[in-house]
């Protein structure tokens, strides 16, 4: 052979096996990508989309427990890491639910306060595992305040329940006898009167912790209803002793919200004042208007509130003397009603207290913007014309009697520090 003919028969057998070299390559990587497409499919796209649009945690694993996937709600999640990911009892969970199908779900230890998540685990087809994790913090604290709530009921109710009963055994029992048995007569409407006030303000409290709509929501001007329970609150602070002192700012500030419930929040603080004031003293009303508020205080001179008191006056059916309050008529939900009641208004309610000196209650109204209160009253005018159209004199006569019957009750609105 001649030398040409050499070059040429290396040049193609080179081609040849590069040819073949690669072909090998391209099978070799075609069979490791369907091996490896068999053990690892890819992800389910409407599991995926599922997930992304849930607010809660959620994690895919494949069939070797690792993370493939997880949602943007679980990579802001700082609770739950890859550690516990990897933890020992969670890793033989999923592989009893990635063998039997079977979900698992593991709850909150009561013993441990701290731990709050609740972790699930479902599969997902047969290689992959879905893993929610959700935070039952606020549902066990909402749990535990509803039970809380129901004890404390419970406990107010039983008592004068238990005293109407024996009192009534002893008046049937004094049946002879006119003047034990108008004793007797007198101390169950007194605890006739306890249930009543309990039980009314409990649907005041039910009312202050639901949500004000905007439709629910009207022009109130705070100086008439001021100007009102000054004057509903006056014979109640003569009979105590007390003088009522009402400092006005200038102008009349207008807030959006019931008129009814602000008015409660007033005389929830009028009449704590004057039933903690010593005889002869004074309780102020001052107003004061800024840019955005309007910011009622409520001051006394009574006998103050300790600071370890003062965090907790605005808890429902605290009483810092019990049994000063329950001799008082106070049910222990004034100040709860008052707080719930300004932050479902936009405002809210603050104290400053010392010992021996007196205490004054701040209460911050939001103004109404002019165009939002000038719609409100063009509205309630509207409606009140409305209303009065369709029924008679006799109707608005009854209805004027009925609006009254609130401004005389005022004055037996109790409510306990």
């Amino acid at each position: 052979m001649t030398p040409t003919v050499l070059v040429l028969a290396s040049v193609g057998l080179g081609l040849v096996a590069g040819a073949l070299i690669a072909w090998a390559a391209f099978g070799a990587r075609s069979a490791g990508r369907r091996r490896a497409e068999a053990l690892r499919p890819e992800l389910p796209e409407v599991a995926v989309e599922l997930l992304n649009s849930l607010d809660g945690f959620a994690v895919i694993l494949d069939a070797s427990l690792s993370p493939v996937y997880a949602n943007p709600a679980a990579r802001d999640d700082p609770r739950i890491t890859g550690e516990e990911l990897r933890d020992p009892d969670f890793l033989r969970r999923a592989r009893r639910v990635m063998s039997s199908g079977i979900s698992d779900t593991q709850m909150p230890d009561p013993e441990r306060p701290e731990d709050t998540v609740r972790v699930r685990i479902v599969r997902v087809q047969r290689r992959f595992l879905v893993v929610f994790a959700d935070d039952l913090g606020e549902e066990q604290r909402v749990n535990a305040m509803r039970r809380d709530f129901i004890a404390n009921v419970s406990h107010e109710l039983k008592t004068p329940i238990a005293a109407i009963g024996l009192l009534s055994e002893a008046v049937l029992e004094a049946a002879d006898e006119p003047e034990i048995v108008r004793s007797f007569a007198k101390k169950m409407k007194k605890e006739s009167h306890r249930l009543g006030d309990l039980s009314r303000d409990i649907i005041q409290l039910s009312e202050a912790q639901s949500t004000l709509k905007a439709e629910d929501r009207e022009p109130v001007s705070l100086r008439a209803v001021l100007r009102g329970e000054v004057e509903a609150h006056r014979d109640f602070a003569a009979q105590s002793g007390v003088e009522l002192v009402l400092t006005e700012a200038d102008g009349d500030p207008i807030t959006m919200g019931r008129p009814t419930a602000i008015g409660t929040v007033v005389a929830n603080l009028l009449s704590n004042a004057i039933r903690h004031s010593p005889e002869g003293s004074r309780v102020g009303i001052g107003t004061e208007i800024t840019k955005r508020d309007c910011i009622v205080t409520v001051t006394d001179q009574g006998e103050g509130i300790a600071p370890e008191h003062l965090r907790r006056i605005f808890e429902r059916f605290y009483r810092i003397d019990t049994a000063r309050s329950r001799e008082g008529g106070g049910t222990g939900l004034g100040l709860s009603i008052a707080r719930h009641t300004m932050r479902a208004h936009g405002g809210d309610i603050d104290v400053w207290s010392q010992p021996g000196v007196g205490s004054s209650f701040t209460l911050s109204f939001p103004l109404a913007e002019q165009d939002q209160s000038a719609g409100g009253r063009k509205g309630a005018k509207s409606r009140k014309a409305a209303k009065s159209g369709k029924s008679g004199k006799k109707n608005r006569a009854g209805a004027a009697s009925a609006s009254a019957k609130p401004q005389k009750k005022t004055t037996g609105r109790k409510a306990a520090k």
